[in-house]
């Protein structure tokens, strides 16, 4: 799997929760207070991952670049408690920056998943 695939999920992913910020800012500014739709949006950052990956195995980034999110030692839909696991992985401060030594980043590494080609 090349780096700029996983840049390209990366990106589209980022502005496509942009765009699901935008349209919940505006749905719920007259109901929670500015500095807890924060909080809201930073869970709904890592519900989008966790929702998508474990019902589908992919998010909108993967489906357009035509990747999926499978187990790495026999290519089968990671159970729901390794995407839970590779979701709190993205947690991780300066996780992104792992992909400067690796292909799999430290979500990949530690969930024992990968990305795979369909």
């Amino acid at each position: 799997m090349k780096k700029r695939v996983r840049l390209f999920n990366f990106l589209i992913d980022s502005v496509i929760f942009f765009i699901i910020v935008i349209i919940f800012s505006m749905l719920l500014k007259n109901y929670i207070a500015r500095e807890n739709l924060n909080y809201f949006m930073i869970a709904l950052y890592y519900l989008y991952y966790l929702i998508f990956e474990y019902t589908t195995g992919q998010t909108i980034g993967k489906i357009i670049t035509k990747t999926k999110v499978v187990n790495i030692d026999n290519d089968l839909k990671p159970s729901f408690s390794t995407i839970l696991l590779r979701t709190l992985c993205r947690l991780i401060p300066f996780e992104i920056i792992s992909y400067l030594f690796s292909v799999n980043g430290l979500h990949d590494r530690l969930s024992k998943t990968t990305l795979k080609n369909i």
